[in-house]
């Protein structure tokens, strides 16, 4: 799907900081969401945490990206900048075919599909989404 994102934009500051559910308290990872260039049509990219032995791991299967640290703010933080510097990257080139969206594996899909599964049957160690209150936003708060 082609997308716009703006050329210039800077990482923004709100990536810096920790944001939490007022429902429940749990961190909230803030994830992109892109428009079509043909249709309109908007996307936010999926991503989603979990717990390792070393810490947390962090992803968005809709880029093919991860991050770990040691604490779940750690590691929100840096899957945030590192989807916000590939998109960048990306947008600056002539064509996005291939960079935007890239999956990844199938069995990371599967994890995020599974954990979104447990998160609708009522688990408490598992996630849900949030959506922004203004739907021309161009983020979307997650903890999924």
């Amino acid at each position: 799907m082609p997308a716009v994102l703006e050329r210039n934009e800077v990482v923004p500051e709100f990536l810096r900081e920790s944001v939490r559910c007022p429902s429940c308290g749990e961190p909230l990872i803030s994830v992109p969401v892109l428009t079509c260039a043909h249709c309109g049509e908007r996307r936010a990219l999926r991503a989603f945490y979990y717990k390792v032995p070393e810490g947390y791991i962090a992803e968005c299967i809709d880029l093919n990206l991860m991050s770990q640290g040691k604490t779940l703010e750690e590691a929100i933080k840096r899957l945030q900048e590192a989807m916000y510097g590939y998109l960048q990257v990306a947008f600056a080139g002539e064509s996005t075919k291939g960079l935007v969206l890239r999956l990844s594996p199938l069995s990371h899909r599967i994890r995020y599909h599974l954990q979104r599964i447990l998160s609708r049957i009522g688990s408490k160690r598992h996630q849900h989404f949030m959506m922004p209150s203004d739907s021309k936003d161009k983020h979307k708060l997650c903890h999924c």
